[in-house]
């Protein structure tokens, strides 16, 4: 049945002239502002203009683009509170859906060698406005057991609405995420599959002083809807990098595997812009190698192509550590992000109460005084075996992320930024070089190609690319490269190793790459830049007696150890280039 709550005015941030207190030890990036409020989303903007948020109590409503914020009354205060974790959606129809875990109802019951124990809840619910926040229905419970959090609602465009949840399971103690949908816009809803990550939800051992077993598991996902229909999410997960999944309706969900994205031990926050680009908030550890500051700054990332690659992504807040202090009062963690307006971004966080404002175009390229410090910018342009992460290999294991490592304990401070797509040739390199990478102004290029376009597909004849095409493609994009401000340095792909899949002809592939390994190695000759040969040096390991076949997951992709061996082979040529560059 639904009522209609009476509105209570209740002054809630100071005028627009008049900031809200700042955390001493918080440090903006001088692009980024500091809002007139400081209470957190998710928000959303209702067809009269109004700004919606939500706190434990309620609503809050801006009519002067968060200036001020009055209260709104949705439910019984005296069995609903929500925590910080929750979901706001205003569907095209104008139904706007409040998801929270309601506290009133909250009981830990956890045993760390079985997991959570009968009794233990923290429940899901819903309210629902279908009059565009006029009147408010009583929530509705859609989620028993205990869930730890629900981040985000989302509309697809079919009209169905989908919540990202997760649930505690026992024995072993885990989360595994649920995902919720609607075809009613919100009064009904199914359950569409777990998604369950056992063992590689890492419950078993403890990571980054938690206790795993109340940790471990999917949890804690955003998602969004890509260009052509199907829906793309991100897990955190305990190993330095994001897990993603994809569904075709939000029902059925992919196997999750991890992402090149690294990430600390936290959730990040998916948005679609008004530009078309996706926007995601997240946390990166300050210290990747020694897994340190996994909280106390927060990044913004940008996709031009619905999250295959992202912008180098930039700290635009930072918290200074300070001595002796517990590692959670630094934190700034658990973003939301709103766009009030086409290009400007609301961004604030549940821990460490950050509220703040930047223009998209201001981070779309590097700012001239990052927070985490400057540095030569290196791009790793190539193919899935630049891409590196996959089943079997983390992103801290791909040669991108150890070459990194290995610049800084060389002493250089550098940051190399993966650009890499699994199935790419040189020609869909080059037709995105300029929006993805030129745009980004490296200070270095690394480019790797050849596997893909060698290869001979089921039912051909030739490989996808002429070794004329490729050798021209090639000397285009070392060309258009310099002429943008950057070195490069060319490198040949890795052998296939023994085991490998033989391609459309039935031959072994690397019968086909030998050729365009000996273009590469031709162009960087006649362009003067370096080379580093990755297929004569696996050529002779190989003639040297050593199976390849144990530095690769499938014949073909390199493993953790081949990815150091590449990483190995890049160095030293790399090295003193970043060297030369370095400030």
């Amino acid at each position: 049945m639904w009522r209609v709550f009476p509105t209570t005015h209740l002054l809630l941030a100071l005028l627009a002239l008049v900031s809200p207190a700042v955390r001493a030890d918080l440090v903006l990036q001088e692009k980024v502002s500091v809002l007139p409020f400081s209470h957190q989303g998710p928000f959303v903007r209702s067809a009269d203009r109004a700004i919606w948020g939500v706190d434990a109590r309620g609503a809050l409503v801006s009519r002067d683009e968060g200036r001020t914020w009055t209260r709104r009354t949705l439910f019984d205060e005296a069995r609903f509170e929500s925590s910080g974790e929750r979901a706001l959606l205003r569907t095209r129809e104008g139904v706007i859906l409040y998801a929270f875990l309601n506290r009133k109802e909250l009981d830990f019951r956890w045993d760390d060698s079985r997991g959570p124990l009968e009794g233990c809840r923290l429940p899901v619910y819903l309210s629902r406005s279908a009059d565009d926040g006029v009147t408010w229905a009583a929530p509705v419970k859609l989620q028993d057991g205990w869930c730890g959090a629900v981040r985000q609602l989302i509309q697809l465009r079919s009209g169905r609405v989908v919540l990202i949840c997760q649930q505690a399971k026992a024995d072993p103690g885990r989360h595994v995420t649920t995902i919720l949908f609607s075809d009613d816009l919100g009064q009904t809803w199914q359950a569409g599959e777990t998604i369950d990550l056992g063992e590689a939800g890492n419950y078993r051992a403890n990571v980054a002083g938690l206790r795993a077993s109340t940790h471990g598991g999917a949890i804690e996902g955003t998602v969004t809807e890509r260009a052509d229909g199907t829906l793309f999410m991100l897990l955190r997960v305990p190993h330095g990098c994001f897990y993603w999944t994809s569904s075709r309706d939000g029902s059925k969900w992919g196997a999750p595997v991890p992402s090149p994205l690294e990430a600390s031990d936290s959730p990040g926050m998916l948005t679609r812009l008004a530009s078309g680009r996706l926007a995601l908030a997240f946390n990166r550890y300050r210290d990747p190698v020694k897994r340190a500051g996994r909280r106390d700054q927060l990044s913004l990332a940008f996709s031009e192509n619905d999250g295959l690659t992202w912008t180098p992504p930039q700290v635009i807040a930072a918290s200074v550590p300070t001595k002796g202090a517990r590692e959670s009062a630094g934190w700034l963690s658990y973003p939301y992000v709103f766009e009030p307006e086409p290009g400007r971004l609301w961004i604030s966080t549940m821990q460490g109460a950050l509220s703040a404002s930047l223009r998209e175009e201001d981070f779309m390229r590097p700012v001239e005084r990052p927070l985490d410090g400057t540095g030569p910018r290196i791009i790793a342009l190539g193919d899935s075996i630049t891409r590196g992460a996959r089943k079997g290999v983390e992103p801290g294991e791909a040669y991108v992320s150890r070459l990194q490592a290995a610049l800084r304990e060389a002493g250089v401070l550098a940051w190399v930024h993966n650009a890499g797509i699994g199935g790419e040739r040189t020609d869909q390199a080059l037709a995105r070089l300029d929006s993805e990478v030129i745009v980004q102004r490296p200070d270095l290029v690394t480019v790797m190609y050849g596997t893909n376009d060698s290869w001979v597909d089921a039912g051909k004849t030739a490989s996808r690319l002429s070794e004329r095409a490729y050798t021209e493609n090639l000397r285009e994009i070392v060309r258009r490269l310099r002429a943008g401000g950057a070195r490069v340095v060319l490198m040949t792909p890795p052998m296939f190793a023994e085991e490998n899949p033989r391609n459309g002809l039935g031959e072994d592939p690397n019968v086909r790459l030998a050729p365009f390994a000996a273009a590469c190695r031709a162009v960087a000759a006649e362009s003067g830049v370096p080379l580093v040969d990755h297929f004569a040096g696996w050529a002779s390991v190989k003639s040297g007696g050593e199976r390849l076949q144990p530095r690769t997951t499938d014949g073909c992709h390199p493993n953790a150890e081949g990815h150091a061996d590449l990483a190995g082979r890049i160095l030293p040529v790399l090295l003193p280039l970043v060297r030369e560059l370095s400030p």
